[in-house]
Parts: structure tokens; sequence; C-alpha cells
């Protein structure tokens, strides 16, 4: 093995005779080098994003969330929250309960999504570190009180937080026909006053509103009633451990689920992105692996009458193949280790510098982000050195069992 991996690397430096076959294992080289820089570039860029989402999501989504298994509501039931709060493992317990409505200010009107909350969520929600203005809080002066998303503020004209006429806020009636003579009649509306924006993310920023709890049941008529219950979990806390402790707690009427699993679809969108885009690179790679194939095919060509002599010698075509197999294999690493170089390089460098930008104006960051996880590297080495590895073994599959006459081989 020592023999055939020393004769590998003389081959591999030493010059030869025609240019094209040196022009081609430097292309081999390159390639190698531009797939693996690619691979790990890429998939650290779909790790940033997939990052990025789940900082942004956990703004808005707790750690665990309870929801009625059918129906948009439930009815409280206290001595199931303070079980749940009890648990060792739980820091906060706090309640929600969700409706789209009709806000409007002055002449100005707009459709949002009103989220009713507790004091417990207004005490803990990470949301009030994301303030453009205001605070996050549910009653200015004893007067309910709302935190409005910047694009929604923006829709009705809230350009003051300072200003006491009031946000009208506008449901339906839960029971009742509608009435042509006299709709308002129909409509349940009250008004409460602004106390803050938040700046997070655009499809967030357009869509919600913060208001109490008490003032969302009594505009919806849904007293004693919720759509969520939302848990805070201490740090360390294994959560699907947690998840069926509190599963148990609330029964099969109830459903709980992870942050994750509170957006299971999109990341599972950007994990089948991700895969798509590994997928082509590879296909990509492949294609290019070709070259070291005609490299060491023309490298067998152009030594064939060292072939020869070292079958003089007594040496096999076993031999010989794990020779120019080394071969093949040192262009693979030697290109897998630059293109890791590379990539690692340019990772680090967007990480700290942002060298690359977004297009258009983001309100959390402004450079695509990256983040590179040690089981890409190993997935970008094992997936380029084994292509490189049958591209190779394809080469040196045609020096076969051949008769010596004259030191050449026939």
């Amino acid at each position: 093995m020592n023999l055939s991996f020393f004769i590998a690397l003389r081959y591999l430096r030493s010059k030869r005779s025609l240019n094209i076959i040196n022009m081609v294992s430097y292309i081999s080289l390159i390639g190698t080098v531009c797939g693996t820089a690619a691979l790990l570039i890429v998939l650290s860029v779909f790790n940033g994003f997939e990052n990025l989402t789940g900082s942004i999501y956990s703004i808005f989504d707790p750690e665990l969330k309870i929801t009625p298994a059918k129906g948009k509501t439930f009815v409280i039931d206290e001595t199931n929250i303070a079980k749940i709060a009890a648990l060792p493992e739980v820091e906060n317990v706090a309640l929600t309960l969700d409706e789209n409505v009709l806000l409007k200010y002055k002449e100005q009107q707009t459709i949002a999504m009103m989220r009713g909350v507790d004091k417990n969520y207004e005490a803990n929600t990470p949301l009030a570190y994301s303030m453009g203005d205001g605070s996050f809080r549910m009653y200015r002066d004893d007067y309910p009180a709302a935190v409005f998303g910047y694009g929604v503020a923006a829709k009705l004209g809230l350009f003051s937080l300072r200003m006491e006429e009031p946000v009208y806020v506008n449901v339906p009636k839960r029971e009742g026909k509608v009435s042509l003579n006299n709709p308002a009649a129909s409509i349940n509306s009250l008004s409460l006053l602004p106390s803050g924006i938040f700046e997070v993310e655009k499809s967030f920023d357009e869509t919600y509103v913060f208001a109490p709890l008490e003032f969302v049941q009594e505009l919806l008529e849904r007293q004693s009633q919720a759509s969520a219950i939302e848990i805070k979990l201490k740090r360390g806390t294994d959560y699907n451990k947690a998840q069926k402790t509190v599963a148990a707690i609330v029964g099969e009427e109830m459903q709980v689920k992870t942050r994750r699993q509170q957006n299971e679809a999109l990341y599972r969108m950007m994990k089948s992105e991700k895969l798509i885009v590994y997928a082509i690179l590879i296909l990509i790679v492949t294609i290019l692996s070709f070259n070291i194939s005609g490299s060491l095919s023309m490298l067998i060509t152009e030594k064939k009458d060292d072939i020869a002599t070292l079958k003089s010698m007594g040496a096999s075509d076993k031999l010989i193949r794990r020779i120019f197999l080394l071969v093949g294999l040192l262009i693979t690493f030697a290109g897998i280790a630059t293109g890791l170089l590379i990539g690692l390089s340019v990772c680090l460098l967007q990480q700290h510098f942002g060298l690359l930008k977004l297009p258009g104006n983001s309100l959390l960051i402004n450079a695509y982000p990256v983040k590179t996880l040690f089981t890409d590297l190993i997935l970008v080495v094992a997936s380029v050195a084994v292509i490189g590895y049958l591209a190779s073994l394809v080469a040196v599959a045609n020096v076969k069992d051949k008769k010596v006459k004259s030191n050449k081989v026939v």
C-alpha cells in the first residue's frame, strides 16, 4: 500500500508529455474544488434561513401550544391550567384568543388578526424587545389598549401613539341575522387606544394586533373561552418529554404541539428545497467528475511503458489499478480540502461582514444568513469523496490482465 501510494503521488506531481493531460487534470481538480465549495456554501445558506425563520417564529409561537382538537375555541379549565403551571419544567402559562376583526381609525379601516392575551403573556412576551414605538402594554390608565404591527398601523394612519382618539374594533355578532334596515345592530363594536407598534417581519407586521384577553372575549361574546394555551418552558427542558406530560393532563380533546410542529408545513417545505438544491449540485459535481475519469484514462495511456515495466517486475493488475485509483483519490481529496477551505472562508466572511446583501429592505437582516453545521461538512466530504472514488474506479477498470512484450502493454 505504501509503495502504490508513493508511485501515485509521483505520477500526480510529475509533468506529462502532453499538455492536454495537465489541462484535464487541472480542470478535474478545479471542478472538485468548485463543487465542494458550492455544496458547503449553499447548505450553510439554507441553514441560515432555517435558523432565521426559527428565530422569527419564536417571537410569536410558544415552545408548546395547546389548542382544541376540534373547533376554534374551548372553555378555560382553571384546574388543568394550574396543574400545567405547577410542572417543574414549565416557566409560564398564558391564554390567547384569536379572531379576524375590522379596525377603524378616523377615515381609515383595515382587516387584521386580533390576538387577545392575558397578563402572563404581556409580562413574558419576546415582542417587548421588538417595539418600534411605545411599549407592549394592554391598558392605558385602566382603558383597554392595543399593540399594532407596523403594517397595520400604517394602513390605519397611526403615526402618533400620543393621540387620544380611539381605534374601533368591529366583528359580527355570534347570533342573530343581519338586519338590512339597521346593519349596525348586527355588529359588535368596542374601542381601545394604541399603546405600541412592533416591527418583526412583514408578514406578521401586516397581520397582527394584540389586545387584552378580556376585551377580545367581550367583543366576540366568548367569556371564559380561549383559542390556545401557550407554554414557555424552562431552559434545558426536553420539548418532547414536556409535550407528553402536558398532553396527559389536557386529554385527547386537546392537542399539544411543539414550536416546530406548529409550522410543520413551512419546515417541510424548506427541507424539501434544501434536498432538491443538494441533489442538483450533486448532479453537477458528478458531471464534473468525468474529468477525473478522462484525466486518469489519458494518464494510463501515457504511462503504458511504466505499466509494462512494473508488470515485468512482478506487479499485478490489482496493484496497478490501485496506483491509478490512488491518483484519482488524491485529486479528489485535494479538491475537497481546497473546496472546504474556500467554502468555510466565504461562510465566515458572510457571517461576520455580510458581503452579499439581500434584495429589498428587511427589518431583520440585510445580508444572506449563513450557518455551517458539522453534519453538513461530513455530508459534503462523503458525497464528493464517493463521487470521486466511483469516477476513478471507472477509469482504472480498463486496466485489465494483459501480457507484456518488448516492455509495452499489448
